[in-house]
């Protein structure tokens, strides 16, 4: 069962025996739990603890030889004045169009509010608002179809604080070599340790 089935809207009863699912799945591996926290850390069977980081793109490939070379000399001296334990990995990820929906969804809901009061604006807000809906499928389509190479940063510490620590640290030294690191979601820790563990599976 992939864990991208866990979050549709369902029956409680059906949502309860996945997530019951998902806790013997993680029961079977190496790892204990995700944390109930707001960094939700990944707790491992020796209770030390590890943070997942997307490496957001620089859009390295739509730019010049002398830029890219820039790039891979900054992210090359970000490696080295690091002394901190981690691990990259490179894995696909379903897209995720969450931004772009929440702002369909505003501009749907501001045409809402609006009160026409003639026949022609009637059916001209009318257009309006199908040609968003239309939008606002489109992105959900997208979200199911297609994935992302995504490139992973795994970051391990002894406690929760000292992992905190260290996750504030590292992503600033990134952000001082022109590169951000993004906290996965919890949804999308789950979905790597799913396809960690299912190699097999196409999430």
């Amino acid at each position: 069962m992939p864990i991208s089935n866990l979050f549709p809207k369902e029956d409680k009863s059906v949502r309860k025996a996945k997530q019951q699912n998902l806790s013997n799945f993680l029961e079977q591996t190496f790892y204990k739990r995700l944390n109930k926290t707001k960094e939700a850390e990944l707790v491992l069977l020796d209770d030390h603890v590890l943070q997942m980081f997307r490496i957001e793109g620089t859009g390295a490939s739509s730019v010049g030889y002398e830029e890219q070379r820039l790039i891979l000399s900054y992210f090359y001296t970000f490696l080295s004045k690091t002394n901190e334990h981690f691990t990259i990995e490179t894995t696909k990820l379903p897209v995720t169009t969450v931004s772009q929906v929440a702002h369909l969804r505003r501009k749907l809901q501001k045409l809402s509010e609006l009160k026409p009061s003639s026949e022609r604006e009637i059916l001209q807000l009318e257009i309006k608002k199908n040609m968003l809906r239309s939008k606002l499928e489109k992105q959900k389509t997208l979200e199911n179809r297609l994935s992302n190479i995504e490139y992973l940063l795994y970051l391990y510490a002894e406690t929760p604080k000292a992992l905190r620590e260290k996750c504030q640290q590292l992503v600033s030294l990134a952000r001082s070599y022109r590169f951000n690191l993004s906290m996965l979601t919890p949804k999308e820790k789950e979905m790597v340790l799913f396809q960690l563990n299912n190699l097999n599976t196409k999430l």
